[in-house]
């Protein structure tokens, strides 16, 4: 366990401590809540954590250092944008991640789309977010990330990092 899990565990546990201090039944209610919630969205999280496990096995960062490379061009970019967009981590995992790919010769464009659509796009989540709000609300800000990711390619490649 990293001292970061540690940390927030720790201000969680003494959070909810303050809180039953101040109002046992709010707590209360606030905890069954959680836990119905949690339960309703079991079946939809168990396949979605299974799926990430699967493709973090199968997508590795050579592989995709290898196919988003300087000289990949526009393929490059495209498999930059889809990657990321079906593809879930933590930002502690990612963003280091993105700094091991431009040193493995990877271009910071396309890197930088990879993290956008990585953190914004969630196709993996897709089912998820369309049980909570709703099918459009899940399209459109798709979307909407996915052209935001785009923008960000573009930036980063008039800036010339």
């Amino acid at each position: 366990m990293t001292i970061d899990t540690i940390i927030i565990y720790s201000l969680s546990f003494i959070l909810l401590v303050l809180s039953f201090i101040k109002n046992k039944q709010k707590t209360k209610k606030a905890l069954i809540k959680a836990k119905n919630t949690f339960i309703k969205l079991m079946p939809v999280l168990l396949p979605l954590f299974l799926f990430i496990g699967i493709i973090l096995t199968l997508i590795t960062p050579e592989f995709i250092s290898q196919t988003m490379g300087e000289e990949s061009g526009i393929f490059g970019y495209i498999i930059g944008l889809f990657l990321g967009s079906i593809t879930f981590m933590s930002p502690f995992v990612a963003y280091p991640l993105g700094s091991d790919l431009i040193a493995q010769g990877a271009s910071v464009p396309i890197v930088a789309g990879f993290l956008v659509t990585l953190m914004s796009v969630g196709l993996v989540y897709f089912a998820m977010e369309s049980k909570m709000f709703n099918k459009k609300v899940a399209i459109y800000r798709n979307i909407v990330s996915f052209i935001g990711a785009i923008l960000v390619i573009l930036v980063v490649m008039l800036v010339g990092v």
